[in-house]
This record gives C-alpha cells, sequence and structure tokens, in this order.
C-alpha cells in the first residue's frame, strides 16, 4: 500500500526490474530528494515542486520507461496529485488515500 502525498510517481516494482537500467537498486540511488517509499509490489518517489517532477519524468524516459508525450500519458508509471491521477492506468488500484497493484 502507498499513501499519496503532493507530487507522487508510482512504479511496479516488477516494471523497474525488467526496464530499469540496474532495475530497482538502481531506480532508488536516482531518486535526488530521498523520498523512496515502497510496499511488496509498488515502488514511490514523491516531489513537491511540478518543475522537479517533470524532471524525474525525464529521467525515467531516458532510462527506458515509457512516457507518451503529446498523449501525456504512461503505460509504464502512474504520477499523481493531491488532486487524483494524471491519467488512467489499467493496473493500478486507487482511492483518495492510497493505492494498490490491481492483480489479474
Amino acid at each position: 500500500m502507498i499513501f499519496f502525498e503532493f507530487y507522487q510517481i508510482i512504479v511496479p516494482k516488477k516494471t523497474l526490474l525488467a526496464k530499469y537500467p540496474g532495475g530497482l537498486e538502481h531506480f532508488i540511488k536516482d531518486i535526488p530528494n530521498g523520498t523512496y517509499t515502497e510496499d511488496a509490489e509498488l515502488a514511490s518517489v514523491r516531489f513537491l515542486k511540478l518543475d522537479d517532477i517533470n524532471e524525474f519524468v525525464d529521467l525515467l524516459v531516458k532510462k527506458g520507461l515509457h512516457f507518451h508525450r503529446d498523449e501525456f500519458y504512461s503505460t509504464d508509471f502512474a504520477v499523481f496529485t493531491g488532486m487524483g491521477q494524471w491519467w488512467i492506468t489499467d493496473w493500478l488500484h486507487f482511492n483518495t488515500a492510497v493505492c494498490f497493484l490491481n492483480e489479474y
């Protein structure tokens, strides 16, 4: 279970293991502000400013995660604010305070 705060990126750990160079360990090292949290299936990082989260999204793209800039969505990660998800994902179940990985 991951709690939402400010601007937040949620990534399934299995996506990081499959796509992120160096996997979860390098993802954690690349987080610039020490805000990493996790549960059994999900990894999360939080930011206070929009510019900071946009920079981290750029890093995720450079590292090989999917983000479609023109249509503004990703199949690999989700972004949340206090207002909710920036785009809908089929792999994440959430309410206003927490989210869980959907099991199919």
